[in-house]
């Protein structure tokens, strides 16, 4: 099978397990739950749904445990979607990509506060120029049109 073809149907895949996972579970230990990727075996054996959640450990935990206990029901549901001879096995891993993203948008917000507190010092110690000229026209945009033929 060709790449594109296995990109759409893991698409088709992903599509219907956010759709089943989100509005036809109801299993009340699946809650904020996103279906983030999916990653399909070149064989079509196998389905690796990649998904996070947002909530404490024990939140995690619980969703973790709804997921295996209701990958056979998914996958009956992706499998009549499907238009394949046989529907991969479901295994739900927890996609750790989005919490580490999360951290690292922190560091940086955290790194550009720093960053911004030692820039407003460095002001004060230092006279802003522009506050010096604000009087002054700016040179770098005339307010003459240049003479023609003159100097370009």
């Amino acid at each position: 099978m060709s790449w594109s073809a296995n990109s759409r149907l893991a698409g088709r895949i992903r599509e219907r397990v956010a759709n089943v996972v989100l509005f036809e579970l109801q299993d009340p230990r699946i809650k904020l739950v996103t279906v983030t990727r999916v990653r399909l075996a070149r064989d079509l054996s196998t389905c690796e749904v990649y998904y996070s959640v947002l909530g404490s450990a024990s939140e995690r935990s619980q969703t973790a445990h709804a997921l295996a206990d209701a990958a056979g029901h998914v996958r009956r549901e992706v499998a009549k979607v499907l238009r394949t001879r046989s529907t991969p096995l479901l295994r739900f891993v927890y996609d750790e990509s989005v919490e580490g993203g999360i951290k690292m948008c922190g560091l940086l917000e955290q790194l550009k506060k720093e960053r911004g507190d030692s820039e407003t010092s460095e002001e004060q110690a230092q006279p802003d120029e522009s506050a010096l000229d604000e009087g002054a026209p700016d040179e770098s945009a005339p307010d003459e049109e240049p003479a023609p033929g003159g100097g370009g």
